[in-house]
């Protein structure tokens, strides 16, 4: 049993790293919900004086992925990946868990209000967004919408200066 107690005690105090990743919790009406997340963000958030900034982090639209082909098809459409193939998160400045930056979608910049926490070496921001305010289509897919707001948290490592 000493042992047990040891080896959870040691596994424990063993730093662990989230993976890096953007996930979108988008609602279904009338019921439902999926999440689109993506492993590919580019881009570097540096913390220096307390103060998180990052001029540019972008993620290309078609490395969302729903957990279902067809939906990733019907997602990457909705969002116009063919003609504004990447979201583009700039002019980044945080401190004191809450921060601002303008969000580019569908080639349309809107500033957006973020809350964060700090993590060991990584930043863990959320932010809500209205689709319509970035000029997207009503989605809508035998009779399942998608509702207007779609919360976002994203999970990057950050270096300090």
């Amino acid at each position: 049993m000493k042992f047990i107690m040891m080896v959870i005690l040691l596994l424990s105090s063993i730093p662990s790293f989230a993976e890096e990743k953007i996930t979108l919790f988008v609602t279904l009406s009338p019921a439902g919900s999926f999440q689109a997340v993506s492993k590919k963000a580019k881009g570097n958030v540096i913390k220096e004086n307390g103060v998180f900034t990052a001029d540019k982090i972008s993620v290309s639209i078609e490395s969302f992925k729903t957990g279902i082909d067809l939906r990733d098809e019907h997602f990457w459409k909705h969002m116009q990946s063919s003609t504004n193939p990447k979201a583009t998160l700039s002019n980044l400045k945080a401190s004191g868990g809450k921060g601002t930056a303008q969000l580019e979608v569908n080639g349309k910049k809107n500033p957006v209000t973020i809350v964060y926490v700090e993590k060991g070496s990584e930043i863990l921001a959320k932010l809500i967004v209205k689709a319509s305010d970035f000029s997207l289509p009503k989605a809508e897919y035998l009779g399942v919408g998608v509702d207007n707001l779609v919360a976002i948290e994203v999970a990057l490592q950050f270096k300090a200066r």
